[in-house]
C-alpha cells in the first residue's frame, strides 16, 4: 500500500473483505500471509487459533481464519479464568459452545 494513499477504513467502516481498519495491525511474523486483495493488509495464517488480548487483535486474524477453515468465522470474548478475559475466533455457535465447555475447538 502506498504511503501517499489515505487509509479509508475505520472500526465503524472496516475493509469489506478482510474486516481490518488499521494498517498498524499488520502481521510482522515470518509465517505465510494472507494478503487482502482490497486493502493490501497482511495477516498471518498460523496465529489465528490462539486467544487474543483484544477484540481488535482477534479481528485482525479473522479473514485468515476464514481462508484456513473455508468457513465464515466470528470473534467472541471468552473467560479463561477469574479475571482473565481473552478474544477467540470461532467457526460456528457449536464451536463456541464446545470451547466454553471443554476449552477445545470443534472446528
Amino acid at each position: 500500500m502506498s504511503g501517499t494513499v489515505a487509509w479509508r477504513y475505520t472500526r465503524e467502516n472496516p475493509c469489506p473483505n478482510c474486516y481490518g481498519w488499521t494498517l498498524e495491525e499488520e502481521s510482522t511474523c515470518r509465517h505465510k500471509k494472507y494478503v487482502c486483495p482490497v486493502c493490501g493488509r497482511k495477516q498471518c495464517v498460523l496465529h489465528w487459533p490462539y486467544p487474543m488480548r483484544t477484540e481488535q487483535e482477534a479481528v485482525h486474524f479473522l479473514k485468515s481464519a476464514e481462508v484456513r477453515t473455508s468457513k465464515r468465522c466470528f470473534v467472541r470474548k471468552v473467560v479463561l479464568g477469574p479475571g482473565i478475559e481473552k478474544w477467540k475466533i470461532f467457526t460456528s455457535e457449536e464451536d463456541y459452545e464446545t470451547y466454553v465447555k471443554t476449552r477445545k475447538h470443534n472446528r
